[in-house]
């Protein structure tokens, strides 16, 4: 009978080691048990890069530890702070701590603010080739992310090159300038600027000249690159020098969609950051 046990349990055992390793991508992410780890951010990482299966809605619910509508690189950026204990808490746990006394109000110290952080990687990504490149950099500069929105979003028709469509029009005329429906509010806190783009007829799409007239960038570094299929990066980059001329701006480069984070890493590691 003890060695039936015996063999029975080592069974169990053998299984477990064997089921262990089936478990990746999104059924990894573990927020809703109260175990968090490295993985989870990388999960994070993965899932908005396409890498892994989609995550079903009681993850991405518990995965979304920012508080906002939409899983982002912010959730994984704030994983990463909580295990190295920079926060304590998620954003989106609400707090209600006991009425302080009369006492306590006159001698607490006024809890240390988080350091601001003085990178912006800013991104526009009609089809979705440029944002995970743009979120790799954000990661490894552990700066903030901006995503551009257009005040009229492109359509796929708008982008159906040689059509005479939105792009062509834009794209073809000196002055055209397209909407942004968002801003960066702090912009004056940022010494260093990362601008992401795809190519549009061998250049960045007018939407980045708008970005670029819409602020001061006077003492700042701008590192730009672009995701294409083909094109190179060309004049795309040179061409937006003088919409900042009083910027440092670093030699940008070409990436194909899909590029790993290791390549991003590794370029900006070459520019010194």
């Amino acid at each position: 009978m003890k060695k039936t046990i015996a063999l029975l349990l080592g069974m169990v055992m053998i299984l477990t080691l064997i089921a262990v390793p089936l478990i990746s991508g999104a059924q990894a992410i573990r927020y809703g048990d109260g175990n968090v780890t490295i993985l989870d951010a990388t999960r994070i990482q993965r899932h908005l890069a396409s890498y892994d299966p989609p995550i079903t809605e009681e993850d991405m619910k518990a995965a979304r530890v920012s508080g906002n509508e939409e899983l982002s690189i912010i959730d994984a950026t704030l994983v990463q702070r909580y295990i190295a204990n920079i926060i304590t808490v998620f954003p989106a746990e609400e707090i209600t701590p006991e009425p302080a006394t009369e006492e306590e109000t006159s001698t607490t110290k006024p809890a240390p603010t988080e350091p601001s952080k003085d990178t912006l990687v800013v991104v526009f990504s009609r089809t979705g080739n440029t944002r995970p490149l743009a979120q790799f950099a954000a990661t490894y500069l552990d700066a903030d992310l901006f995503e551009i929105e257009a005040t009229v979003p492109y359509t796929d028709a708008d982008i159906a090159y040689y059509t005479n469509c939105r792009a062509d029009r834009e794209q073809s005329d000196p002055t055209a300038r397209p909407a942004i429906a968002n801003t960066v509010e702090n912009m004056e806190q940022y010494s260093t600027v990362v601008i992401a783009y795809p190519i549009w007829h061998g250049q960045a799409p007018k939407i980045i000249y708008t970005f670029l007239e819409s602020y001061d960038f006077s003492g700042k570094n701008i590192i730009p690159f672009c995701t294409s299929a083909s094109s190179p990066l060309g004049s795309s980059a040179s061409n937006l020098h003088p919409l900042a001329p009083n910027a440092t701006w670093k030699d940008g480069r070409r990436f194909a969609a899909g590029t790993s984070q290791q390549t991003i890493e590794a370029w900006l590691k070459e520019l010194g950051y």
